[in-house]
């Protein structure tokens, strides 16, 4: 495997054409090495949004490679990325999106190619979940995140992309929440969004984004 888990190489993405055109992404090149936390810093409307559906392979670049583990994605049919994104990444937004109707270990199952209560609740106790049986309106925010990061955890991903983890947590929840992503970047590379400068003091990495175009910071 590669040292490398994510790479764009002169990334591009446009979306729409003549007089609606707009380009998003404008030949950014990005390198994550494994077992690393890395940050991408940058206001509303930067792009953050376009590399996510990028790095998550819901979507394709206009012109450039994205290469997950070393091998070209910007290629394959729609299947092919879809059964990338299952075994080798997870994803977790800023709202945890659980499932209201289903308790947390369903919720965190959910994904799971192959099915596995005892392997499940293990995750979840490793996030600090134990009120497996309890459903989301039921538990805090904060641990509502836990139980999102567990499942993007799931499928033991090598990337993980969170977006924006922290946006609806207080101090003390951010805080919590960015101790137990440091746990977890010893086992996964990770790609946190956000606009929030106090997240740089947990990155390994850190990018600026402005406009479309990506720089890398001394940090």
């Amino acid at each position: 495997m590669t040292n490398d888990i994510l790479k764009f190489k002169e990334v591009w993405k446009t979306y729409g054409a003549d007089k609606t055109k707009i380009t998003a992404l404008k030949g950014i090149n990005l390198e994550l090495k494994k077992n690393s936390l890395n940050l991408i810093l940058g206001p509303s409307g930067s792009g953050k949004t376009t590399i996510l559906n990028l790095a998550s392979l819901l979507n394709t670049p206009t012109n450039g490679e994205i290469l997950i583990n070393g091998q070209n994605t910007s290629k394959l049919s729609k299947s092919e990325r879809s059964k990338i994104r299952q075994n080798k990444i997870g994803i977790v937004y800023q709202r945890a999106n659980l499932f209201p109707y289903l308790n947390l270990l369903e919720n965190t199952m959910l994904p799971m190619i192959s099915k596995d209560m005892n392997n499940a609740s293990k995750v979840l106790n490793n996030v600090g979940i134990v009120e497996i049986s309890k459903f989301p309106d039921e538990i805090s925010i904060e641990k509502q995140q836990r139980v999102a990061l567990a499942r993007s955890m799931i499928n033991d991903p090598h990337l993980i992309i969170a977006d924006e983890p922290t946006g609806e947590l207080d101090k003390k929840s951010t805080e919590a929440v960015m101790d137990l992503i440091m746990q977890i970047k010893s086992k996964n590379t990770i790609l946190m969004l956000s606009n929030n400068l106090n997240l740089t003091e947990y990155c390994d990495e850190l990018f600026l984004i402005k406009d479309g175009y990506l720089q890398k910071s001394k940090n």
